[in-house]
């Protein structure tokens, strides 16, 4: 088991704020310790405008490339934390006046293409029928943090989920094919992201699933949302992302309960049916 290492506020790495997370193996049949760690920050006083100073160090601007009710509340809790954010939706800019003009001077509307370009890590939380206009050539590179889900009487039928052949952010992955995708924000109704944010330490922490196919992406991915103030549970690559997909058991409600720890979260996973079989 390896812990992941967190600079604290001298810059200096330390394994104190780490601790063990576990993994959904490819072939396993139950939750077997991981390579991964649940991250924790080691106070809200640490970095820059409350972030910690590994965030700070790697990332300063988070862009989006849509802005409705996850989105803005990711972006509100991101301005919260200290980011400059770049917000974007498929109506222009100018339609994202209000939300800019609430947010304050860390916030600026632009193109997708410009958000995509602007931001040091990038969250794409269009409808899942748009994902082929996510810009591929500014994301290059770039950690990206999708929050789809595939709703068929929205998105219409896409057969290789309806067969669960591949997942929403595999799709996402191979249309973003030299960026690092990492799903998280996708299980959890956005009033509760808005509200269950707590500072390390806290007995109210919350944690929320990740999957992501890059080790690295899936710690910057980690550490934003340390920023937010939520821990993290890797559930390994994107094809297990299905784990914490819509109507599962740890899609919203075990939100809807107050806090959900690791060990919680770790259990709804486990418990999780593939539709074929629910």
């Amino acid at each position: 088991m390896r812990a992941c290492r967190r600079p604290g506020a001298s810059g200096r790495s330390s394994r104190a704020d780490a601790a063990p997370t576990c993994c959904w193996g490819p072939s396993a049949r139950s939750w077997s310790t991981g390579e991964a760690a649940v991250v924790r920050r080691g106070g809200w006083a640490s970095g820059i405008g409350g972030r910690p100073a590994a965030v700070v160090a790697h990332m300063s601007t988070i862009g989006f490339i849509g802005s409705g009710h996850i989105g803005s509340t990711v972006a509100r809790l991101a301005v919260d934390a200290g980011y400059d954010v770049v917000l974007s939706n498929s109506r222009g800019p100018e339609t994202l006046a209000g939300l800019v003009e609430e947010l304050g001077p860390r916030a600026r509307a632009a193109t997708a293409s410009e958000a995509a370009a602007e931001g040091d890590l990038v969250v794409v939380t269009v409808p899942l029928k748009a994902y082929r206009q996510v810009p591929v050539e500014p994301l290059a590179g770039k950690v990206v943090i999708d929050t789809n889900n595939y709703y068929p009487d929205r998105d219409g039928r896409i057969p290789e989920l309806d067969d669960e052949s591949t997942t929403t952010s595999e799709l996402l992955q191979a249309h973003l094919p030299t960026s690092r995708v990492v799903k998280a924000f996708n299980n959890i109704h956005f009033p509760d992201l808005a509200d269950h944010g707590r500072p390390a330490g806290d007995v109210g922490r919350t944690t929320l699933p990740i999957a992501g196919d890059d080790e690295e992406a899936k710690r910057e991915a980690s550490g934003f949302l340390d920023a937010l103030g939520y821990d993290t549970l890797d559930a390994g690559p994107l094809a297990e992302g299905w784990r914490f997909q819509r109507d599962t058991a740890a899609y919203v409600a075990p939100y809807k309960q107050g806090t959900v720890t690791a060990a919680v979260l770790r259990a709804r996973l486990d418990e999780a049916k593939r539709y074929r079989d629910q």
